[in-house]
């Protein structure tokens, strides 16, 4: 199936070569990934176990890998959120990072909310009108 261009698309070609780090927010099923995926050189898919071992291990492989970088499902390796936001205090140069992820963060993990380095983009589902 062919990837279908969404309204977010223009927001996403405007803002990521300007923003450092950009995290895709919505709910399930609404192509986060998908849109996401369009734009990324690096594809790190954390609800694979294997990937998200590699990535517990070695969490500076998210600032070593081609950018733009893809974190899917972020959320299950919470750690790559600051390891995110440090890089991007280091470099703020646009076009670096974008995170993806369905769920919030498990009871009890704190992490830095993303201020002044990760923004927030709302996506919502596709509609035909």
């Amino acid at each position: 199936m062919s990837y279908r261009r969404r309204i977010v698309d223009d927001a996403l070609d405007e803002l990521l070569p300007e923003l450092a780090a950009i995290a895709l927010e919505g709910a399930k099923a609404v192509g986060k990934t998908a849109t996401a995926a369009q734009r990324a050189r690096t594809f790190i898919d954390l609800s694979d176990p294997a990937m998200r071992q590699i990535a517990e291990a070695n969490a500076d492989l998210v600032t070593k890998s081609p950018t733009p970088v893809l974190i899917d499902e972020w959320q299950l390796e919470p750690s790559l959120w600051d390891r995110v936001r440090r890089a991007v205090d280091s470099d703020n140069s646009g076009g670096q990072f974008l995170l993806t992820g369905s769920a919030g963060v498990p009871p009890g993990v704190r992490i830095h909310s993303g201020a002044g380095r990760i923004v927030s983009l709302r996506m919502r589902p596709m509609s035909f009108a």
